[in-house]
């Protein structure tokens, strides 16, 4: 079995989040030294619980719901309003080959984005294809301007985002990934999480793009971000503890790897992510047998369905 279902957590033995009074929740700082310590306070939280496995945080699960809001925050701000639901329709739902729309290309511009290894020596050849063509050329000098400068990690972030905002204004969506990646490779991480995608607004992304000094706007946003990240992260721990405790009862062949596409996923469709194979394995699974193996995990609180759909269903953990 997967080392991951091995762990022996109980999820009600789990420690409750530290959460120091005079980072998180405070009034927001107005002077740059105290905006850059609390984000340095809360990004050490979040660096911890993404590095102890004691913790047992899912972390591909993690990612992919912080993409998910990333990308519900992406279409804001280019002005469309759009649900998570919409956004995992337009993105699980969509035929092969067939356009997604806007809101469906912007949550696999996040999946692809967060999931580049910044550990392979080829990540910024990966995140260079990632961008829109006119941009490409010029990603080399943006990350080389961001790793010499003298800065904190969330400062380089910052220097990354401007540049790319100055010259390409409309391209807020790729200053964010750049700037989440830039974060994670200084900070050691293997893969970006999307802080800076999940609460960098529209304005200070204009006034960025007009020349403004947005350092304070961004310790302040990655501050709350990384809040948000430690909560989910300590909720996700415990869900994922409790699906792992039931997974010796279920006895259907491939159910391992289901349960670990299900700590790894926000959504899975039984359709095309448990059959005829299981995603990343090359272990089968009959349609029934993915359909019964989530009634399965319904019945035993660890899995729901998140549509409320007769058809065209998805399910994630509960």
């Amino acid at each position: 079995m997967n080392q991951l279902l091995n762990q022996d957590h109980d999820p009600d033995t789990f420690p409750k989040p530290i959460l120091p009074s005079w980072v998180f929740d405070q009034q927001a700082p107005d002077c740059l030294e105290d905006a850059a310590f609390s984000s340095g306070a809360a990004l050490s939280l979040l660096h911890v619980l993404l590095n102890d496995q004691n913790n047992g945080v899912p972390i591909d699960l993690l990612r992919t719901r912080l993409a998910l809001r990333a990308a519900v925050h992406g279409s804001k701000i280019e002005g469309r309003a759009v649900t998570e639901v919409e956004l995992r329709d337009a993105y699980l739902l969509t035929v092969p080959g067939d356009a997604m729309g806007p809101d469906g290309d912007m949550l696999a511009f996040w999946r692809e984005g967060t999931a580049i290894s910044l550990r392979h020596p080829g990540w910024k050849k990966r995140l260079q294809a990632l961008l829109p063509e006119d941009m490409q050329e010029y990603l080399p000098d943006w990350i080389v301007r961001a790793e010499d400068a003298s800065a904190s990690p969330v400062a380089r972030s910052v220097l990354i985002l401007t540049d790319i905002v100055q010259a390409f204004p409309r391209k807020e969506e790729v200053a964010l990934v750049c700037a989440d990646i830039i974060l994670a490779q200084t900070l050691g991480w293997e893969r970006p999480l999307p802080l800076f995608g999940l609460n960098v607004n529209r304005k200070t992304l204009r006034a960025a793009s007009d020349g403004e000094d947005v350092r304070v706007d961004c310790y302040i946003a990655i501050a709350r971000a990384a809040q948000d990240a430690v909560r989910l992260a300590h909720d996700l721990a415990r869900r994922a503890a409790r699906l792992r405790a039931v997974a010796p009862k279920l006895r259907s062949k491939g159910s391992d790897e289901a349960v670990q596409l299900f700590l790894s996923e926000d959504a899975v469709l039984p359709s095309t992510m448990l059959s005829p194979t299981i995603l990343g394995t090359s272990n089968l699974m009959t349609p029934r047998s993915a359909r019964r193996l989530c009634e399965r995990l319904i019945e035993l609180g660890v899995v729901r369905e998140l549509t409320g759909r007769p058809t065209f269903r998805l399910y994630g953990v509960a």
